[in-house]
């Protein structure tokens, strides 16, 4: 039996050819470098520790024209899964799940930059889905671009949190049907991680990745 082969993820240096062998190559694996996870580890603590300090959008406020609007602290964490939650809503058929796992690869390297204060623990689930190659559904219409890929992302960022319906060796399945099948618990969201997941353009880039093949 061939050796899976890892695709070292340090949010820098992703090429084109490597998301496609990720794609087409069932046993190629992705894992964040210990230098991404120790980035994200340091922006991590500075998040923690602005939190009471100062106002921070999209972290302790609300979003949008409700930028002005200051969360409790109580409230922080479920602020973010109602930002995936209210942001799934796209509508129609699922779009190719060759698209879906190149928009998370891009996702999880992205965050491997280590800028946005998102914990390992967000990129480590990431790791596992595309590792385990369970692609969430990601209805074709719904808004790109808008500051940023929100719809798909969220409908990616909503199954990594246990919920939503995923593709999984071939066949449509609840999210938490699948993530037993491959021992993998829902997602603990943390302050800002709900926009994390959900604010970027990995969308657009992911279907140009396979696009560009």
């Amino acid at each position: 039996m061939a050796q899976s082969r890892a695709i070292s993820l340090d949010g820098n240096s992703l090429t084109t050819q490597q998301v496609l062998l990720v794609v087409h190559q069932p046993r190629v694996r992705v894992k964040v470098s210990p230098v991404a996870l120790r980035r994200m580890r340091r922006s991590e603590r500075l998040l923690d520790d602005s939190l009471t300090r100062r106002i921070i959008y999209g972290v302790n406020t609300g979003f949008g024209p409700m930028a002005s609007h200051i969360i409790g602290r109580d409230d922080l964490v479920q602020l973010q899964y109602n930002l995936i939650r209210s942001h799934a809503g796209g509508i129609g058929d699922p779009i190719d799940p060759d698209h879906v796992l190149a928009t998370m690869i891009i996702r999880l390297n992205t965050i491997a930059k280590g800028y946005s204060g998102a914990s390992e623990k967000v990129a480590q689930q990431l790791e596992r889905f595309i590792n385990a190659r369970i692609t969430p559904i990601i209805p074709e219409h719904g808004a790109v671009g808008t500051s940023g890929d929100l719809v798909q992302l969220a409908h990616i960022a909503l199954s990594l949190i246990g919920e939503g319906d995923v593709m999984y060796q071939g066949k449509r399945m609840a999210t938490d049907t699948a993530m037993k099948r491959e021992k993998i618990r829902p997602l603990v969201l943390k302050p800002k991680e709900g926009l994390t997941l959900i604010n970027g353009t990995a969308g657009m880039t992911g279907i140009a990745a396979i696009i560009c093949e």
